[in-house]
């Protein structure tokens, strides 16, 4: 089974229980709005993820869905925030939530959902019904949306300095760990190990290839943002121009282009978002590929996708094979590789 067959087999569960524990009460508009990004039905990575590596160490999905849930929820409110603090407005094909309905009620329909990611979990960690496996469920989940408020801090803060000369790869590679890698990949991951049981050295050693993935799924996204159109990908392009967000595919820029281009570049991401057009999008991804800062980047998704599939060889050595590996192996290249 394809990892993508994998998701498509498992989101319709997934979605109506995550919908059964939105209130069904008053205020009904409040949460309409509460619901929204859950009703738009991502791409349910974050949780296949959690479903699958539960399975890969034996677990059986009766087991792993709820706390699934959990982490498919936090992706919507995490959007849902997210999108109003970039901008963005275009998300899974439709309009933002802030562009709907304004800042404030956007925000608190986050905070909602975020509350009931929280009762998810306390729900999910109650049902494994042994106090060790529920306190470690806990503590890693709740390390996994601490670091992603992190990640957000280091991407806000290389943002808002405008100059795009100051920043290096490490600080691309800190802020796309805390923000992308450990949420997206290797948490959920390791969380399904963690219901499984498994020890905190294989826990552990899961970041060895889920780290890699996580970098290439991140270095995608920025390659996408610039390529990419909005129909195919659902949400804003040339968003990470617009924001002035740090990317490898910039760092190679500044770094490889003549003073004349780069000084383009430079003016461009001094402006406002407000102040940037379509034309400044255009004429900054073509001097990205003249200076093959995108081929860069596509370099690097794939090293990182070769040592994320050796290091899971590895220390997956000691698995039987089966079904669930082969999907797993199978998520690895997708998520490396993807083109949405």
């Amino acid at each position: 089974m394809t990892f993508e067959e994998y998701c498509k087999s498992n989101s319709d569960d997934l979605f109506k229980q995550i919908s059964q524990y939105i209130p069904n009460r008053e205020p009904f508009e409040h949460y309409k709005m509460v619901s929204d990004y859950t009703n738009r039905r991502g791409k349910y990575m974050r949780p296949n993820l959690l479903l699958l590596w539960a399975e890969l160490f034996g677990v059986n999905k009766e087991k792993s869905s709820l706390p699934a849930c959990a982490i498919q929820i936090a992706e919507d409110w995490l959007l849902m925030h997210d999108d109003w603090e970039d901008a963005n407005e275009l998300r899974r094909g439709k309009p933002t939530a802030h562009v709907l309905y304004g800042d404030v009620f956007a925000v608190n329909a986050g905070d909602s959902s975020h509350m009931v990611m929280w009762k998810i979990v306390h729900d999910a960690a109650n049902r494994l019904n042994d106090k060790e496996a529920a306190e470690r469920f806990f503590e890693k989940f709740y390390d996994i949306m601490l670091v992603t408020t992190e990640g957000q801090y280091y991407d806000f803060k290389l943002t808002q300095n405008k100059d795009i000369t100051s920043f290096s790869l490490e600080d691309y590679w800190q802020s796309i760990h805390a923000k992308a890698a450990y949420y997206s990949v290797y948490g959920p991951m390791q969380l399904g190990a963690i219901l499984a049981g498994q020890s905190e050295e294989t826990v552990g050693k899961i970041k060895e290839y889920g780290l890699s993935i996580g970098r290439a799924f991140q270095i995608k996204d920025d390659i996408l943002d610039c390529v990419s159109c909005e129909e195919t990908l659902g949400k804003t392009i040339g968003n990470d121009i617009l924001e002035g967000t740090k990317t490898a595919i910039l760092w190679h820029f500044v770094n490889n282009s003549n003073p004349g281009d780069l000084e383009i570049v430079k003016e461009i991401y001094r402006k406002d978002r407000k102040e940037k057009t379509k034309e400044d999008v255009q004429k900054v991804v073509e001097l990205f590929k003249k200076t093959k800062s995108i081929e860069f980047a596509e370099d690097l998704v794939d090293k990182l996708y070769k040592e994320a599939i050796a290091a899971f060889e590895k220390n997956t050595a000691s698995l039987p094979d089966s079904e669930s590996k082969e999907t797993a192996k199978d998520a690895i290249e997708k998520i490396a590789k993807r083109k949405r």
